[in-house]
Order: structure tokens, then C-alpha cells, then sequence
């Protein structure tokens, strides 16, 4: 269940990224269940969140796997073919109980990419995260009200 931090933002748990907050582009409702937030366009949102991970120049945490590995709507099995490993040594990254290496933490980013359609050489992919850091950043998405979404680091 997602938390509210003030009346401003919403710490975008749902994603199952503990660092993304919403500035824009949700509404709080009351339910007979109880609050909800409803997200304009999560797809969109989502996609925008990847891309940015996608991108940085930083590890891939078991979380970030985990998030792509559903956006793309694969198993561990699945998942783990594709990069010559097994589904146990996916479960073990998602659970962050050991590091996700180097060389299937650059091809899970070219997966992805060529899974949204982005055209990007594995070489261009490879120098985007060939000067890592180790930094967590929190992120923000803001959305455009066009169904569109804006995601930053903070």
C-alpha cells in the first residue's frame, strides 16, 4: 500500500521502488474501503520511471530488476534464459541477496530498451553505465496532464 507524504506528493510504492514520489498527476480519493490514489496513465508513468533507470549510471538494484522484469511481463524463468542464467539466480537478484554482474546488468538494459522499441546500440548502452556510481537518488515524475510523465532525479 502506498503512504502519503504530505499533501503535495505520493511515495509511489506501488511501483515497488521505494524511491519514486509523485508531484503531480494523481488524486486521493475516499473509498468505502478507505483512501486511494488513483495515477493518470500508470503505463505511461511506469515506462517513464524505466527509461530514467534505464539510464542512470548506477547498479541495478533487485528492486529495478524486479520492476523491469514485470513491466516486460516475464517470469524469472524467462528472464533468466535470456541472459543465460537460471531463475534462481534472478530470485536471488530481485531479493538483492547477491548483485546482479556487470555484463547481464547491461544486457537486461538492452532488453528492455529494444522491449519499448527504443533503438539504442548495446555499445551506447554499455557506455552509459560504464562510469558507475553507487549513489541512490529519490526520483520524481510529474505528470503533464496530457497522460504523459516527466521523471527526474532529486
Amino acid at each position: 500500500m502506498a503512504k502519503a507524504v504530505g499533501a503535495d506528493r505520493h511515495h509511489y510504492l506501488e511501483s515497488g521502488l521505494d524511491y519514486v514520489w509523485l508531484s503531480t498527476g494523481f488524486t486521493r480519493e475516499e473509498t468505502a474501503h478507505g483512501p486511494a490514489v488513483m495515477v493518470e496513465n500508470a503505463t505511461a508513468l511506469d515506462r517513464a520511471i524505466a527509461l530514467v533507470i534505464i539510464r542512470r549510471r548506477r547498479h541495478l538494484t533487485g528492486q529495478e530488476v524486479r520492476f523491469l522484469r514485470g513491466l516486460m511481463d516475464m517470469t524469472q524463468e524467462e528472464l533468466g534464459t535470456l541472459l543465460g542464467k537460471d531463475a534462481q539466480s534472478v530470485a536471488r537478484w530481485e531479493k538483492s541477496k547477491t548483485s546482479i554482474p556487470p555484463t547481464e546488468d547491461r544486457a537486461l538494459r538492452q532488453i528492455f530498451l529494444e522491449h519499448v522499441g527504443e533503438r539504442q546500440p548495446f555499445t551506447e548502452t554499455a557506455r552509459q553505465v560504464s562510469a558507475i556510481r553507487d549513489d541512490v537518488g529519490a526520483l520524481i515524475a510529474t505528470g503533464t496532464g496530457k497522460g504523459q510523465w516527466a521523471v527526474t532525479e532529486a
